[in-house]
């Protein structure tokens, strides 16, 4: 009698890489042809690995036409992961030969606080290249979950198993306003004063929404919330502008404010801070590249507090 988990296994088709390569290679080039020039093999080898490939999935991934070949539904899902897939297989390669880590970061942190760790870092471990992924808290997420990243740094963690996490710093969250602003000439504004003011927000899920539920509790819903725009960037922008002001990491507004186009603002009797976590998969040896690229972080930041 078979055991549950040798069913389980002898009941999943295993992909084959090759057949994962000769799909991206189709989708990339949006057509069985060219691919096949592109991997140095035959128009028929390709057709036949994207058959074996969709056999083993079960699903239709490729449309062709005469004009081009696209994924179905089911080959646009399945995109993202093949090419994590494809990508892991490169990596698994590399870390016999190479002295490298995948650093996956959100684009507060990445934008500006990675590149000053980074150049940190390699004065004192030059052997080690850092290869840097900056993208949404999401996709962060998503990067370390399929083994694209080596480590993520995001400003949330949801607790998802298999990980290893911890804060390893803590920014300041202040309040930004242009330099034609009422309030520009002052140091500090009361949470009160905040609700009489158009807020503009930034990148979904960076975590800030949360901490001022936290600090402001039922009276957030009194924050006027004119709209959200993609990033940081575009958020400082707008508040030249004079469309509004915002709440933005301290770090992230350091030379809008000496140059004078921005005022940085506290919150009276009130601190507000975003908590940094870092995460790496849970069965990394305490002797391995990644943890003690993960101390690093840790006691830079540490410092820096």
């Amino acid at each position: 009698m078979r055991s549950t988990s040798r069913m389980l296994l002898e009941d999943v088709a295993v992909l084959d890489l090759a057949q994962v390569q000769s799909f991206l290679a189709v989708v990339d080039q949006e057509s069985f042809s060219r691919a096949a020039t592109e991997l140095g093999t035959t128009q028929p080898v390709v057709s036949q690995q994207i058959r074996k490939l969709e056999a083993a999935i079960g699903k239709a991934l490729l449309v062709r036409s005469h004009a081009r070949t696209v994924p179905t539904s089911d080959g646009s899902r399945f995109l993202p992961y093949a090419r994590a897939l494809v990508r892991t297989e490169v990596r698994a390669r590399q870390c016999f030969t190479d002295s490298r880590l995948v650093v996956a970061a959100a684009t507060n942190i990445g934008t500006y606080l990675l590149p000053r760790l980074m150049k940190t870092y390699a004065t004192l471990r030059t052997s080690i290249e850092l290869e840097p992924i900056v993208g949404t808290n999401l996709q962060t997420v998503q990067s370390v979950e399929t083994g694209v990243a080596d480590i993520g740094l995001m400003e949330w963690w949801d607790d998802r198993p298999g990980f290893n996490a911890r804060v390893w710093g803590r920014e300041s969250l202040v309040v930004i306003v242009s330099a034609a602003h009422p309030w520009a000439r002052r140091s500090s504004v009361s949470r009160e004063d905040l609700f009489d003011e158009p807020m503009i927000g930034g990148e979904p899920g960076t975590g800030t929404g949360t901490i001022l539920q936290q600090v402001f509790g039922r009276s957030a819903k009194r924050l006027k919330i004119a709209y959200s725009v993609g990033s940081t960037a575009a958020v400082k922008e707008a508040v030249k502008a004079g469309l509004g002001i915002s709440i933005v990491m301290a770090s992230s507004v350091t030379d809008d404010v000496r140059n004078g186009t921005l005022r940085m603002l506290s919150v009276a009797n009130c601190r507000l801070e975003k908590h940094l976590h870092l995460v790496i998969a849970r069965d990394q040896p305490k002797t391995s590249a990644v943890v003690a690229f993960a101390d690093f972080l840790s006691g830079q930041r540490r410092d820096s507090e």
